[in-house]
């Protein structure tokens, strides 16, 4: 039986071996000695950014938007994310396990990098040039990041929403550890934390990281300052971070910060929003993943959106409750979605609009990738400045600065609707209502909407379609519709049952 937490304390070195990105060890485990030279960290900072793609596209993103209520699966499709959209996924669902083992095999790297890293003589002129110590350094700050990184992903999917009054209850946070310490004995592996020391270690993690980074580009990062963490990356991170946390004077100040710095604009126009997407060109980008060759994809997220070849269907179009709330005047409709008219394999038709948003082998990867596994991606953004006016805007809102609040919404607004008005918003309650049908909008199939609905203390209701004949329903049978509760238990996802074998300290989300 695979053991995750072994994995994720004696790989150092993964490959991606197909194109759902799971990822596997090839390499051996390094031996204490590995980080003593310029060229050792500068290798093994190649292993703290090789997963990142994968992590951020294909399941890691779909496995929560399958179970929302944003798509509904067509007549005849796969049956890939079944179980999610029909919610009778188990904790042996394989796809648990590639997002835990995932992020815990990340920590597991940043880990070797920071207890080893932190163990050089810096100080040995005859080794280390005064340039070469701050990029070193510079990578320890990387490996403090990315674990901050990791442990907050894993909270999101695997944990209860934070709330300050529960968040200090045995078994409530991720299972991770601080060392690297590999061993094949099973009653040393480690139990859940709380979620408030998870969240601890996330916000400890983050701020050892800050002194480390340089604030000028370094050799390690000039070719391209937006794939590698920057000092905007952790304030964008520190500004979702304390969204998730229900801290809203934090969360605005740091996405007001990079609003106001005016370092990123957002896209004014149908076509920077198409070249946003469709060829990865954007003033938006804060963090965004390189796709520079097929050797180094992403994972395929649009595959089931999209008809895989002519004559096909996608396997999942957008809901009729999703395409509620657009207007014809969205400038993001050119980017996002496109019409085709579709029969399914039972002969029941009708023009349809699909989501487009990681388009079938367009734009800048035509000239990268000609591969079959180069269709339907587009390069991770992992942070984008159009989410920090969200933050911004849920923020103040929610500190109840109904006036912050809608300057900050029509400010996003006034850059994605034609013939735009400013909103003035009465109350919380009707800004708020606003700002999540904006985030749904924005951030559809960026992996978020499962995360919102629990901050939001709000369930998952699926009840239209764009043609009810050319659609699935999840229930017993095609017509019963989807409604689950706030308080479903899984709202939450399992721990991985070869986790739960694996690791006798590991206890079971409630429900599973």
């Amino acid at each position: 039986m695979k053991k995750i937490y072994v994995i994720m304390l004696s790989v150092m070195t993964l490959g991606f071996v197909s194109c759902d990105m799971d990822m596997k060890p090839y390499d051996a485990i390094p031996d204490t000695e590995a980080l003593q030279s310029y060229n050792d960290f500068k290798n093994m900072r190649v292993g703290l950014y090789s997963p990142l793609r994968g992590l951020n596209s294909g399941r890691f993103l779909l496995v929560t938007e399958m179970m929302t209520d944003n798509f509904n699966a067509m007549v005849g499709f796969s049956n890939t994310y079944g179980d999610m959209y029909r919610w009778q996924f188990t904790p042996q669902t394989d796809d648990f396990e590639s997002i835990w083992g995932g992020y815990q095999i990340l920590i597991g790297r940043c880990n070797y990098i920071i207890q080893f890293g932190n163990a050089v003589d810096f100080t040995d002129e005859e080794r280390f040039t005064a340039d070469q110590v701050v990029q070193c350094k510079q990578v320890i700050g990387e490996a403090y990041f990315l674990r901050a990184y990791a442990l907050f992903n894993l909270a999101q999917y695997f944990c209860v929403d934070y709330e300050a009054a529960t968040a200090n209850e045995a078994n409530s946070g991720v299972a991770f550890s601080t060392v690297y310490a590999p061993t094949s004995d099973n009653s040393k592996y480690p139990g859940r934390a709380t979620l408030a020391e998870t969240y601890a270690q996330i916000k400890n993690d983050i701020e050892a990281a800050k002194p480390l980074i340089p604030t000028e580009l370094t050799e390690l990062n000039k070719a391209n300052p937006l794939a590698y963490v920057s000092h905007d990356a952790i304030t964008a991170f520190e500004a979702r971070v304390a969204l998730a946390m229900d801290d809203y004077t934090a969360a605005a100040a740091k996405a007001v910060q990079l609003i106001e710095g005016g370092s990123y604009a957002l896209c004014s126009d149908a076509d920077e929003l198409v070249q946003m997407w469709h060829y990865d060109n954007t003033p938006e980008a804060i963090w965004q993943l390189p796709i520079p060759s097929a050797n180094e994809l992403a994972s395929q997220t649009g595959q089931y959106f999209l008809p895989y070849n002519d004559g096909s269907t996608p396997d999942y179009i957008p809901s009729g409750d999703f395409l509620a709330v657009w207007s014809n005047n969205d400038l993001r409709i050119k980017a996002y979605f496109d019409v085709a008219d579709l029969t399914t394999s039972i002969g029941t038709s009708g023009t349809i609009l699909m989501l487009n948003k990681y388009p079938d082998d367009s734009g800048i990867h035509q000239n990268i990738v000609k591969s079959e596994n180069g269709r339907w991606q587009s390069e991770p953004k992992v942070f984008r400045i159009a989410e920090m006016y969200l933050i911004a805007a849920e923020a103040y809102a929610q500190a109840g600065n109904v006036t912050e609040g809608s300057k900050y919404l029509n400010e996003l607004q006034a850059n994605r609707f034609q013939r735009f008005s400013s909103e003035t918003y009465g109350n919380v309650t009707e800004l708020m209502n606003e700002v999540k049908n904006e985030r749904r909008r924005e951030m559809v199939v960026e992996g978020t909407r499962l995360f919102d609905l629990k901050r939001w203390h709000m369930g998952v209701t699926r009840t239209s379609t764009q043609k009810d004949d050319m659609c699935l329903f999840p229930g017993s049978d095609v017509t019963t519709k989807l409604t689950k509760s706030a308080n479903d238990p899984k709202m939450i996802l399992p721990i991985p049952k070869a986790e739960i074998d694996a690791n006798p300290q590991i206890v079971q989300n409630p429900g599973y």
